[in-house]
């Protein structure tokens, strides 16, 4: 039975996606001597998939576990958080829908890839359940009983259980592939302090999909207004944070007569809260960097003159003038500003064009990523919300061949099936109502960059990411004073952590 309706979903995901494939293996295979997103080199793609062992029929990338690896039907225990803010682990049945369809599937191919049983065990495992979800790991460690071999949590969750010691070291299991594209290397080098790696995601992660900061337009504010399109900007290397910051303004109008900045007027840009950080790394900033020995140091940037650049800069549009508003609120109310088509340029997450803006019938809207600081800047760079998956291996795993060839495997299935039903079926054509935004999801996506110091912010107190986020938000430009106030107590935080990770 479970083959017969692998069938129907393999057929039904392939209509979709096989029109999509050949673009979609160009993009991540370039010409011979170049180097990919994932830092890898690519293949000669010239002969087809047929021709080509290491290619499958619909011209993906074949994993490289051995052919004949069978566990026996061997039940893998991952213990996932059930809180999850979008599907991602398991569904119940096929039901036409084709993201939960694409889930259903690479389940029951990573299954029968290696012959293992996934059984999810569910737990809270959010920011706000950390405390229990890492005594749930700890108590189990510390019983002996096996209950789960692989950990799924929330990223700043993970981080506290290799914080705790709970994660083995992945960076030479037997099976785990990082030269695939399924693993990105912007996140297995930057997650790798003193050479040990304690946890990964990539394709096994639809959340990190949905998460990814991108900048989205009202087009008829741009042609209403006569401004520049946004998409010749990004192609003339114009789209900037100046660009940004210029084509917001005079745009505010005071559209329900109350005589105050709110909610119902038209703005050029409202910035939520979170999305601070999306200016923040998309200007090229980071909060920590590596030492000679691959430990943990302070990013120079995190206090350098260019942060300080950015807080005047987004102090102006949001507090100096009338025509941008900040609200420390991520979704709700102020997605439906956007919705509603009083807002010229916003600066959220894609999940939202799927949640909030395809719901907006006069809508027309179409995305760019997160503007340069400047056109020196040589490319663009984008950042991924918190609630992404990190997965990670017990400390007293019991067997950790079977553990890694389960997380190769299913990485491998996702990278063809959920990610093409997420990133090409349903952001790129399901809810696009242009060609160009395709391509701009491409920029989004390889720009995608991570940040240790803000995967651990919550073990390093909030001295990171969130230190400068809330700074912004509070309306002061004094930057260099609040760096002042805590750089000593954050280098000693990083001293116990690099610690734990390296020892």
């Amino acid at each position: 039975m479970k083959k017969l309706i692998l069938s129907l979903v393999l057929v039904m995901i392939l209509v979709l996606i096989c029109p999509l494939a050949a673009a979609c293996a160009d993009s991540r295979d370039t010409h011979e001597g170049e180097t990919t997103e994932d830092g890898g080199i690519p293949k000669d793609t010239s002969t087809t998939a047929e021709e080509n062992s290491d290619y499958d029929e619909i011209g993906y990338l074949r994993d490289r576990l051995p052919e004949d690896l069978n566990f026996n039907g061997e039940a893998v225990n991952i213990l996932y958080w059930s809180d999850v803010e979008l599907p991602e682990f398991f569904t119940e049945s096929v039901t036409g829908e084709v993201v939960n369809d694409a889930i259903y599937e690479r389940n029951l191919k990573a299954e029968e890839r290696i012959g293992v049983e996934l059984k999810y065990i569910g737990q809270p495992g959010r920011n706000t359940a950390l405390t229990e979800y890492t005594q749930k790991v700890g108590n189990s460690i510390s019983a002996g009983d096996n209950e789960f071999d692989i950990m799924a949590a929330y990223s700043q969750t993970v981080a506290n259980l290799t914080y705790n010691g709970y994660c083995s070291d992945l960076s030479q299991t037997k099976y785990l592939d990082f030269e695939m594209p399924w693993w990105p290397s912007t996140l297995t080098n930057e997650a790798t302090v003193g050479g040990k790696l304690y946890f990964v995601s990539g394709d096994i992660s639809t959340n990190l999909l949905y998460f990814m900061y991108a900048t989205f337009f009202n087009k008829d504010l741009i042609s209403q207004f006569n401004l520049e399109n946004p998409y010749e900007l990004v192609a003339e290397n114009k789209w900037t944070l100046d660009k940004y910051i210029e084509m917001c303004s005079g745009l505010y109008n005071d559209l329900n007569g109350n005589g105050a900045k709110d909610y119902g007027d038209r703005f050029g840009t409202i910035i939520p809260w979170l999305s601070i950080d999306a200016f923040f790394y998309g200007s090229g900033l980071r909060t920590t960097d590596k030492n000679t020995d691959g430990t943990l140091i302070i990013s120079p940037s995190y206090s350098g003159e260019k942060s300080i650049d950015l807080v005047n800069k987004l102090n102006y549009i949001l507090f100096g003038s009338s025509d941008g508003l900040w609200k420390k609120e991520d979704t709700g109310t102020i997605n439906e500003q956007f919705s509603g088509g009083l807002v010229l340029l916003f600066t959220q997450r894609t999940k939202d064009v799927i949640l909030t803006f395809s719901k907006a019938g006069d809508l027309s809207f179409g995305v760019v990523p997160v503007p340069k600081y400047d056109s020196a800047q040589e490319e663009y760079i984008s950042c991924v919300g918190n609630p992404f998956t990190l997965y990670s291996v017990a400390i007293n795993i019991r067997d950790m061949d079977l553990a890694s060839a389960t997380l190769e495997s299913l990485a491998s299935a996702a990278y063809r099936t959920t990610t093409p039903a997420i990133f090409e079926v349903t952001l790129k054509v399901k809810y696009s109502d242009d060609p160009t935004a395709a391509g701009m999801y491409d920029l989004v996506r390889e720009g995608v960059v991570f940040d240790l110091g803000r995967i651990y912010g919550m073990v390093l107190d909030n001295l990171t990411q969130t230190r400068f986020r809330n700074l912004v938000g509070s309306g002061s430009t004094s930057w260099a004073a609040e760096y002042a106030s805590f750089g000593k107590v954050l280098e000693r935080f990083l001293v116990v952590l690099n610690k734990k990770l390296v020892n």
